[in-house]
């Protein structure tokens, strides 16, 4: 006999029982395939990218240590003395003009006498010292070939008793030189050769010059 139309019968109940348990302990249990696919979507998830580690800040620059100094012993400066030099080392030949009268006269008091060329020329200029530097260089002087009762005549240092041609010599030191560089200029003379002249013809023996 068939069954009235839309009508279910006992066993098709039963199998939509048994797929509606099917189906919902699947859900819940994890055992389905429903289950298993969000299982498997859920474990093939992308990490997401660690951040990259910050980079370190730059050192800040350290300044150098100082280095200690120790200072070294601290030496004294001793100035030596320098060496005593003899005056008598330091003499040197010195020459001199005079007239030939006076050279004659100075080479003849050196053969007659025990004396040197410099023993004769210290003795004139301590004759001349003692008489006095400026009368001698007063009498050492000729009359001005210009004379003038209104105006003043220079003296004529080039034109005095005792000068010319002829060349000597005598060998002071260095300190005897100095001291009649200083009568040089107390005499008034411009140089050596004229106060020498002037003292040896005022001192020599003999004919003072004209």
């Amino acid at each position: 006999m068939t069954p009235p139309k839309n009508k279910k019968t006992r066993a098709d109940e039963d199998d939509e029982q048994g797929m509606s348990d099917q189906g919902v302990g699947n859900l819940f249990s994890g055992g389905g395939a429903p289950g298993g696919a969000l299982a498997g979507w859920a474990s093939t998830q992308t990490p997401a990218p660690a951040a990259a580690p910050a980079a370190p800040a730059p050192a800040a620059p350290v300044a150098p240590r100082p280095v200690a100094v120790v200072p070294g012993p601290t030496r004294e400066i001793v100035e030596e003395p320098a060496p005593a030099v003899d005056d008598a080392d330091t003499a040197r030949p010195v020459g001199f003009y005079v007239s030939t009268n006076v050279a004659n006269r100075f080479r003849k008091l050196r053969k007659q006498s025990d004396l040197t060329h410099t023993q004769i020329v210290f003795l004139a200029v301590d004759a001349a010292a003692e008489k006095g530097l400026a009368q001698v260089v007063e009498d050492a002087r000729r009359a001005p070939k210009f004379q003038s009762k209104l105006f003043a005549v220079a003296p004529d240092n080039t034109d005095l008793r005792g000068l010319g041609p002829v060349q000597l010599q005598y060998k002071p030191t260095r300190a005897q030189r100095a001291v009649i560089d200083g009568l040089v200029a107390e005499a008034g003379l411009p140089d050596h050769t004229k106060f020498l002249a002037v003292v040896l013809d005022q001192y020599l023996p003999g004919r003072r010059d004209a």
